[in-house]
């Protein structure tokens, strides 16, 4: 990838870099949405949806540590803030998704990566076996302060920086935010026991024509991609991943369009629309890492 261009921000210049299909590299593309200057394309050969020209790695690795993704004229992105809803929400899915690691009682180990607020380990510590252990990971030092105040285990912990080995990892709403997918997948595997799983929550943004299918803000470039079903099996499946359970869970309800109406009230980034219209879903991915694949990796 080779610079194409910078914009003012108010920390001074941004590098931006164009890119190919982050999935399959193909350069065949058509134009899918717009939103804070940035350029948003779906892959003519894999259907991914991806940012180009987008903030070189560096720019992204600062950002998510600091808390400060802007938009192409220097204002700040909304970084959310702890969510109650959240936690039981967390609760009731993993708790459907993971019910038979529930059932058998034994005590698991859990990562949970982009563990952004610590609201899905705290849904974890409540719904796991006794005995488990849960470790939340975090760039964003604000979402990190948050959660250890509320005595979360959430740290800032670099993924290279860690030595163990998990039953479980769970990467939710960070698919995303991570151009190289397909690299960090090699992270990953190394951090899972052989046969451990794997929880990936997502959307299925990808799958839809055009951003103006899509029932919210997009947030670039602080999301960089949006997939599907298909397109995370294919970033899974190399890697030894085979998925054994899926789910979806549809957003445009009326509940969120008033939220959405709210926010755009207070000037947070939002966008109306009109309830259950939208072929827009959550989507809900697990998947186990075969052993031999594990051995392979070591």
């Amino acid at each position: 990838m080779a610079p194409s261009c910078y914009f003012r921000e108010n920390s001074g210049m941004l590098d931006l870099v164009d890119s190919d299909c982050y999935l399959c590299g193909s350069h065949e593309r058509s134009f899918w949405g717009e939103e804070n200057g940035f350029r948003a394309w779906k892959c003519a050969a894999c259907g991914l949806v991806y940012v180009s020209p987008r903030p070189s790695d560096q720019a992204i690795s600062t950002a998510n540590r600091m808390g400060e993704h802007r938009t192409a004229d220097g204002k700040a992105i909304d970084i959310g803030h702890w969510s109650d809803r959240k936690v039981e929400r967390y609760e009731r899915i993993l708790s459907s998704m993971f019910g038979d690691v529930i059932a058998r009682g034994k005590p698991v180990t859990w990562l949970d990566v982009g563990a952004g607020f610590g609201e899905a380990a705290a849904a974890l510590r409540t719904i796991l076996p006794k005995g488990s252990s849960v470790l939340g990971v975090e760039p964003m030092a604000p979402k990190v302060a948050e959660a250890k105040k509320r005595g979360l285990p959430v740290s800032q912990k670099d993924l290279a920086a860690i030595t163990d080995r998990f039953d479980f990892i769970s990467l939710i709403n960070v698919f995303s935010h991570i151009p190289d997918f397909a690299s960090f997948m090699v992270t990953i595997k190394g951090l899972l026991k052989p046969g451990g799983g794997l929880y990936l929550e997502s959307s299925n943004g990808g799958d839809l024509a055009s951003a103006t299918d899509y029932p919210d803000a997009l947030f670039l470039p602080d999301h960089l991609m949006f997939g599907g079903f298909h397109t995370l099996k294919r970033f899974l499946e190399p890697h030894g991943f085979t998925v054994t359970a899926e789910n979806a869970e549809r957003r445009d309800t009326a509940l969120w369009s008033i939220k959405s109406a709210v926010k755009m009230m207070i000037g947070r980034q939002a966008k109306v629309t009109i309830p259950y219209r939208s072929a827009y879903r959550i989507i809900m991915v697990r998947a186990n890492l075969s052993a031999q694949a594990k051995a392979q990796a070591a």
